[in-house]
């Protein structure tokens, strides 16, 4: 039995639009830096990584911490595969 057999109403949800509400700005040496610190002291709380920064909203750090946390894991696997190179060559 589906949910058109039953007479019933389905209801589909939509998103609602993303809209850009400021002007997107880089993230200075100072912020970033701010970044780190937070994220060593509050792990994931983007709200108290937000009040630690002081100039990002919590959907700019994540957005940030996205960018950031896939160019580390570009790095170390780049060294994986050196160290890997490497110890086959010796």
């Amino acid at each position: 039995m589906d949910a058109y057999s039953s007479g019933e109403e389905v209801v589909v949800k939509t998103r609602k639009p993303y809209t850009i509400t400021k002007q997107r700005e880089r993230w200075t040496e100072e912020e970033h830096n701010r970044f780190l610190e937070a994220l060593k002291l509050h792990g994931r709380a983007w709200q108290r990584i937000e009040e630690h920064i002081g100039t990002k909203t919590a959907v700019q750090i994540r957005s940030h911490a996205q960018k950031f946390f896939t160019k580390v894991n570009g790095y170390l696997l780049t060294l994986v595969y050196m160290f890997k190179i490497l110890f086959l060559l010796f």
